[in-house]
């Protein structure tokens, strides 16, 4: 019932926009802006992926969890130190870490395409419930050996796309899709979810402060388990509590049976940039 009134109620929302331009004309000078957005970040989600990497095989029902684990201060003083985010340091020392990984198989590392959620939720929207998550595609310099270079550069294409708007647009490109009619939705589904549109996910999720409790014992350790989708055979997941960082490599078990190598190299990529940030 509650889905039926949510989906009555943004129906009733679009059949009123039209209204609501014609009290607020100065809204329609936003529009062309915002439509390029969307345009941009639906042909930045169609844009091909890196092919035949080995995370991109068909996968099994069996998933395997390796984790590592950070003092959040590390991941700070880097971001202090380069004047990046914390979330920019998470993408780079994934690449890093993929790189090695990549090497450790025999694989040359290239760049590889990672699907990245971004909260989209307005800042005077913090007493809502739920999530408001949009996403943009970032391109890992997984092929770039320096791992100061790796930050500037993932610092500069996370910046680019911000500025663009892009996560503001995936967001009103989704909702458009929301309303189209059920083979398109399938068919573009299949389409963002494919190989073809990303190698892996890689996504940062703040977690609380303060620190937490069940039946009177603390919460020590959390880690993230980000979904994985056929043919994508990783996903790297990096969650905060307490003035902690836990990363969670969720990863199918036959496709990267050694997901625990990528978990310490994760580890060393982060080594390599504190080194740096000293």
């Amino acid at each position: 019932v509650d889905g039926l009134v949510d989906r009555a109620g943004d129906a009733l929302e679009l059949a009123l926009w039209p209204l609501a331009l014609a009290r607020h004309p100065r809204r329609i000078l936003g529009l062309p802006g915002a439509a390029l957005q969307s345009a941009r970040a639906l042909a930045d989600s169609l844009r091909s992926a890196a092919p035949g990497t080995g995370l991109n095989e068909p996968i099994s029902p069996r998933r395997h969890l390796a984790r590592a684990h950070r003092p959040l201060s590390d991941l700070r003083r880097i971001r202090g130190r380069f004047g990046a985010t914390v979330n920019d340091v998470v993408l780079a020392a994934s690449a890093g870490a993929v790189r090695r990984f990549l090497q450790a198989r025999d694989e040359t590392p290239v760049k590889l395409k990672a699907m990245v959620p971004v909260s989209v939720r307005a800042d005077d929207g913090s007493d809502e419930l739920g999530n408001r998550i949009s996403f943009v595609f970032v391109d890992l310099p997984c092929d770039e050996p320096d791992p100061l270079r790796r930050l500037v550069d993932v610092k500069q294409e996370v910046g680019r796309r911000k500025r663009g708007g892009q996560p503001a647009g995936a967001d009103r490109a989704l909702k458009a899709f929301g309303y189209a009619p059920r083979t398109i939705q399938h068919a573009l589904s299949h389409l963002v979810a494919s190989p073809r549109a990303f190698n892996l996910v890689v996504s940062n999720i703040p977690g609380p402060r303060e620190p937490l409790y069940m039946l009177g014992c603390e919460l020590e350790e959390v880690y993230p388990v980000v979904p994985i989708a056929d043919h994508h055979a990783l996903s790297i997941g990096m969650t905060t509590t307490n003035g902690e960082a836990f990363f969670g490599v969720y990863a199918d078990r036959d496709s990267l049976p050694d997901a625990d190598l990528l978990a310490q190299f994760l580890d060393q990529s982060i080594d390599e940039l504190l080194a740096l940030a000293h």
